[in-house]
């Protein structure tokens, strides 16, 4: 993943010898990575509004299958519970702290 950033260094250097062909050979080394909070608050922000809108989309679909807004609202109920759990799971996940344990 980050040797794509890195495409002119490695094509002045392709075997790893310091050969340095063109002069880049220290030329955007370091990726360019947005800072950790706004990866996680765009996650929250995109699981939120992914799942809210499948239900929107749900909720338009069955009432263009039933015609009458009460069935249309009883018929994903099940959907509506799943969407929501889906939710709980994906935040918890993101809850989550990234550090792993070492055994010695």
């Amino acid at each position: 993943m980050s040797h794509g950033l890195k495409i002119i260094s490695l094509a002045a250097d392709p075997f790893g010898w310091q050969w340095n062909l063109f002069g880049t050979l220290h030329s955007y080394r370091a990726p360019i990575l947005p800072d950790m909070a706004v990866v996680w608050h765009s996650q929250v922000g995109l699981i939120l509004i992914g799942h809210v809108v499948s239900v929107w989309v749900a909720h338009r679909v069955a009432l263009q299958v039933f015609g009458v807004r009460g069935k249309a609202m009883l018929s994903h109920l099940p959907m509506l519970a799943l969407m929501i759990g889906f939710t709980i799971a994906g935040l918890w996940i993101l809850a989550q702290p990234l550090t792993a344990l070492r055994f010695l």
